[in-house]
């Protein structure tokens, strides 16, 4: 166990302790998939809160049947790990290659790979969000992704600001039109 921070560390967690900033990123199994539906359900649980026109908390068969999906789509097209504390699971990330746009498409053909991160409520703002993303990455550099995309609500200032000091930014806009039926 080591810490996988390396330079990825902000000044913000410098005053981290030791025992904080160790931790392990390890590929996840089906043998975790119980853990990682409750860091997924923590999650939702968070951005509901954010935004709950956009997000909800999905049922836990509907959560364990995607997050199986994502474990069995380990390989070449993607990757999930697990950050682990102590021999806690304490957060998760998984990237995954795009589909590449059709020839007949006017978006550029560039490789691009989109990503998510969960960190547990009590661990956010410990570095570890921002060593799991420098997981993925370099995942996704090995596998010759030329661009790192995700979705962040508004709401959610603390990942954006993150996010920014990793070096990603706004692109395009995306809007949205709520449908009511009569």
């Amino acid at each position: 166990m080591g810490s996988e921070n390396g330079d990825r560390r902000g000044p913000s967690e410098s005053s981290a302790t030791a025992s904080e900033r160790a931790f392990e990123i390890r590929p996840v199994t089906l043998d975790d998939l119980e853990i990682l539906i409750d860091i997924y359900l923590d999650t939702a649980t968070h951005h509901a809160a954010i935004d709950p026109e956009w997000f909800h908390v999905p049922a836990r068969d509907d959560v364990a049947t995607r997050l199986r999906g994502r474990i069995d789509g380990r390989g070449p097209t993607g990757e999930y790990v697990a950050a682990i504390i102590d021999g806690q699971m304490v957060g998760s990330a998984s990237v995954n290659v795009e589909d590449a746009p059709h020839p007949g498409s006017m978006m550029r053909r560039v490789l691009t790979a989109e990503f998510g991160v969960s960190v547990v409520a009590g661990q956010r703002g410990r570095g570890i969000g921002r060593a799991l993303i420098g997981h993925v990455e370099d995942w996704a550099a090995e596998h010759g992704i030329e661009r790192m995309i995700l979705n962040v609500a508004e709401g959610n200032v603390d990942a954006i600001r993150l996010y920014h000091a990793l070096g990603y930014r706004e692109y395009d806009r995306a809007m949205r039109k709520s449908m009511t039926r009569s």
